[in-house]
């Protein structure tokens, strides 16, 4: 409000300038950008000064108190002005400018917006000069029809014909075949990982391992074509003991990150740490039989055996061993509930 009437002071003390002082050099304009609008809508007006240079240009927004200037929009007759964009200055002759500014407006009226005159200024050496624009005219365009007689009632709501059965049926129909495929997709899954899947042997570890061994000592290792064969059993029997007895993936790693294994578990563990450079020395002679075509005289094929089957005896009495010294510790407990009951 303030804004505006300081405006609107401004506007009519400019148009007393123009009205008693005889024309000057200087020239003020204003127009707008356009030939019509509609209410509300958004265009561009135009100020400008003429004058030699030497004064600095003044326009509408430049006689508001900064405490005012920071407002979203100030009026103008029946102008909203909703911004000022930078000046401009270009030259008509050596001695001659025109500085312009440009305005974002809108207007709120029905027919047309008139402002009678746009305050503008010039300042030089602490003296200011306030003048002022024509009037500027702007036609409004109407957006009722010109036959219309009265307002019209708002428009009822359309009625839109009822949902096909398609609407339903179609949705269920993907989201069973989404299901049917899902299904389908872990059975497959289900079914590969069944085949994979080897039960574990009802038969004892030690038991199991022993009877492997017994088997090795009955081949011929003077056929060279057996040799191979023998090691990869050799090999594969004391992984799957040390698999099912130390509990640990024998089976899946290599050599090193099985001896890694044991190491780093050789405080709970049930192998030691002589054994482990003994099943190291197996397995290691095992895969240069395997992997590096290595042909060991057959003798040490029996050798290779007893140093199998004392690894896995070994193993098997500490095993035992552990196992009385848990049961053990169990009947302890046990006891002690029983006295701590009898005693209460």
């Amino acid at each position: 409000m303030i804004r505006r009437i300081l405006i609107e002071i401004l506007s009519i003390a400019a148009a007393f300038v123009l009205a008693a002082a005889p024309s000057t050099a200087q020239r003020y304009d204003a127009y707008a950008l356009v030939d019509s609008v509609t209410v509300g809508e958004r265009f561009l007006i135009a100020l400008s000064i003429e004058h030699d240079g030497s004064a600095t240009p003044l326009f509408p927004l430049d006689f508001l108190p900064d405490s005012l200037r920071e407002a979203s929009f100030f009026a103008l007759g029946d102008l909203t002005i909703f911004g000022q964009t930078n000046g401009g200055r270009r030259m008509i002759s050596r001695n001659w400018v025109v500085d312009s500014v440009l305005y974002e407006a809108a207007t709120f009226e029905l027919d047309s917006a008139f402002v009678e005159t746009l305050p503008l200024g010039l300042a030089l050496a602490g003296d200011t000069l306030i003048a002022g624009t024509p009037p500027l005219f702007v036609t409004v365009i109407s957006l009722v029809p010109e036959d219309a007689e009265s307002i019209r009632d708002i428009t009822p709501l359309a009625e839109f014909p009822g949902s096909s059965w398609l609407w339903f049926v179609i949705p269920l129909i993907i989201a069973l075949a989404i299901a049917a495929w899902y299904w389908r997709k872990r059975s497959r899954e289900k079914e590969e990982i069944d085949q994979d899947y080897e039960p574990e042997s009802e038969i004892p570890p030690y038991v199991e391992a022993l009877e492997r061994l017994h088997q090795l000592e009955m081949m011929d290792l003077t056929d060279p074509e057996k040799l191979k064969p023998f090691y990869v059993e050799l090999s594969e029997l004391l992984r799957n003991y040390l698999k099912r007895r130390a509990d640990v993936p024998a089976l899946e790693t290599t050599t090193r990150e099985l001896i890694d294994r044991l190491q780093q578990s050789i405080d709970s563990s049930i192998v030691s740490k002589e054994l482990i450079g003994e099943i190291r020395a197996i397995l290691t002679h095992a895969d240069l039989v395997k992997f590096a075509d290595m042909h060991p005289a057959s003798v040490s094929g029996a050798g290779a055996i007893g140093m199998t089957r004392h690894a896995i005896d070994e193993t098997e009495k500490e095993y035992e061993a552990q196992r009385k010294n848990l049961m053990a510790e169990e009947a302890s407990q046990k006891q002690e509930l029983v006295e701590n009951d009898e005693s209460e």
